[in-house]
Parts: C-alpha cells; structure tokens; sequence
C-alpha cells in the first residue's frame, strides 16, 4: 500500500456518517453507507480503504466475547459518527484487559480497528477476539494509525494507545465540543493507573492548553476531513503525536475535554517518574528547536 494518505479529502470526508456527509451523498445520488462493521459489504469507492485486508481480517467488529455495558452519558448528538484506531506492538500481556474495556464502552456504537506493527506475541490474534485487525509491514505507530484511519468511514478519528482506558460516553463528549464549527480535534485529561502524588500532579496539569502537556496517550480525537487535508500522520519514527498536534492547530481549536482516559504508568515506574517526566520535556523542547525525531528516539529506550 502506498504510504501517501491516499483518498481526496473531498471524496472521503463524505464517507462518514454525519448529518453534512448525508447530504453530500444525497446530492451525487450514492448510497448511505453503514459504520457499524469494518467488515459489511459497501459501495465501490468505500470499499478502497479496506482493499488490502486479508481474509481474515474481514471479521465484524462486535466479534469476541460479549460483556455488559455500564451507564454512561445518554442522548448524545447523532451528527458525527465516531470511530477508534489502535496501534498495537508486542502487547499481548496486557492487551486482553485493555481491550476488554474497549469494548465495553465502543460496543454497538463505535467501529473500532486495531493495526499491528509486526507484534512476534500473538498480539493481533488476542486483538481478533474483539475487534477487526490490520498488519502494517513497518513498526510505526504513525504508519499504523494512518492505515487504521484509511480503514475507518466514520466523521471523526480516535487514536488511541493500547494501554490507555477511554471513559465511558467518550463519544458523546466528542460529539459535543465538536458541535463548535472552529473545533478540529482536541484530547482527553490523563489519569494514571498508579496512585501516586507525582503522577497526579502531572496530570492536573494536562487539563490546560500548552505542547508540553499533550501527548498521544491522552486520546487524540480529529474531524476526519482535517486528518485527510494534513496528510495525516507524518512518517516520524517518534514524537509522531507532538508533530501532529504542532500541525493541527494551525488548522483551527484543538481543545482538552474535562474527562480523563485512564493509562498506564509503566514507562514512568521502570524508569522512575521524575526522570521520565523531565526527559519527555527535555524532548518536546528539543523537537520544537529542531532536532529531529531520529536523533531523538535513540534518548527514549521502549518500555513495555
């Protein structure tokens, strides 16, 4: 598959759901088109995106083990489909659990597909038990988001860490501030799973605005249409999501929700938190002056 983005922005921001899309449909006279599986036949130009599935990879997104869901924020604004990319790389330790929550607040509502860099622990076998996953050659998380986006119909993307716990109604919260036209993307507040008063005093501070306290694992979420004009992610070996956001905000709001998505604080409690956190600036500032993310990467050892 080519790694340029690939559909016109004009011709795939109508392939979602939305109430607008509807209406571009309407007037070139072409089908409705339903988002609640990957894997359901579509018309022709849809179909592009997934033209590099395997057979196996054609299974419907609700497949897995059913589990209850929980109550959570109800009569949300049917305007902006919502849809969840997650990239994934030798996770299979923890995988079962995130995902098992995934599904839980996604189910029946939200298409969700997983992209595996090249995982050698069976970690795309246990993401098959619940969602449609996708195989990328190259271990990039950007490469892999960009291709799960290109898998995906719906009006807005969610990128999302496979060790990071979206909140329950998260859709809704979406479709309500991007019921604000200048709003373009935005994020999530962070929360740890480890009770500590470092990591807490950390992520009060990703309630405000400011590059050097966003990052991807607070949950990305941006108007498809947008990614689609950006050309999506840039192909960086790291700092893809501080890029993104750099580029995004030249495009309109980027705004931070005031509910937190729950991630791992592994990386913090193996290298020790006041270490990790002074090097993530340390990096970011060094981004931002010019150093490329190559250079950089060789600082920022993988933790898993």
């Amino acid at each position: 598959m080519s790694r340029a983005f690939g559909v016109p922005v004009s011709r795939i921001a109508t392939l979602g759901g939305g109430r607008s899309a509807r209406r571009a449909r309407k007037a070139r006279k072409e089908p409705d088109v339903v988002h609640a599986r990957v894997g359901r036949e579509r018309p022709e130009a849809a179909r592009w995106t997934t033209q590099n599935m395997d057979d196996k990879g054609s299974a419907s997104l609700d497949s897995g083990k059913r589990r209850p869901l929980g109550k959570g924020p109800s009569h949300a604004p049917p305007d902006l489909s919502v849809g969840v990319v997650v990239p994934v790389l030798n996770e299979a330790g923890t995988l079962d659990y995130y995902l098992s929550r995934l599904y839980e607040v996604t189910r029946a509502r939200c298409p969700v597909v997983v992209v595996d860099g090249g995982s050698t622990d069976g970690s795309r076998s246990v993401a098959r038990r619940y969602f449609h996953a996708e195989k990328t050659v190259q271990a990039s998380r950007g490469e892999q988001m960009n291709h799960g986006a290109r898998c995906l119909l719906t009006d807005v993307l969610v990128f999302l860490h496979a060790d990071t716990e979206l909140p329950r109604g998260f859709d809704y919260y979406i479709r309500q501030v991007l019921a604000e036209s200048g709003v373009v993307g935005g994020c999530f507040r962070l929360e740890f799973d480890v009770a500590h008063p470092l990591l807490k005093a950390y992520s009060w501070f990703t309630r405000f605005p400011g590059r050097f306290f966003h990052f991807g694992d607070q949950g990305f979420f941006i108007r498809r249409d947008v990614f689609c004009g950006m050309g999506g992610f840039s192909p960086l070996l790291f700092l893809e999501d501080v890029d993104l956001l750099r580029r995004l905000r030249k495009h309109g709001k980027f705004v931070t929700l005031c509910v937190p998505v729950r991630t791992s604080a592994r990386r913090f409690l193996r290298r020790g938190i006041m270490r990790q956190q002074l090097t993530n600036l340390l990096l970011v500032t060094l981004f931002e002056l010019g150093v490329s993310a190559e250079r950089l990467a060789a600082a920022y050892p993988h933790v898993r």
